[in-house]
């Protein structure tokens, strides 16, 4: 019973993910800079040592820059397609809206 439960639950989910219609490829993209830039920005830590500050500030650096620029061009790309606005709109984090680019080293020198 319970094991019948489990895969109804798993085939209803599939057949709502496989009847969303497909994001745009830099959409998609966009999606994904984003989520890892929200995720690393939240390891950022003034008390980690020197090098883990380096290492977080480039990393940060690789998918927020991205993912500000993707922002507002797909903004402006998709102004007229409310869903796929909607999608960009939930993605657009602080992390993403605020992001300015720093040298790893200047940051770093605490």
């Amino acid at each position: 019973m319970i094991r019948s439960a489990v895969f109804l639950t798993i085939l209803l989910a599939a057949e709502r993910i496989l009847a969303a219609p497909a994001l745009p490829r830099d959409v998609q993209a966009f999606v994904q800079n984003a989520e890892a830039c929200e995720h690393i920005a939240g390891e950022w830590d003034s008390d980690l040592p020197k090098a883990q500050r380096i290492e977080i500030t480039l990393a940060i650096k690789k998918y927020c820059a991205p993912a500000r620029y993707q922002l507002s061009h797909l903004m402006e790309k998709y102004k007229k397609n409310p869903l796929i606005l909607k999608t960009i709109s939930k993605h657009a984090y602080d992390s993403v809206k605020s992001y300015t680019e720093v040298d790893a080293s200047d940051d770093c020198d605490a």
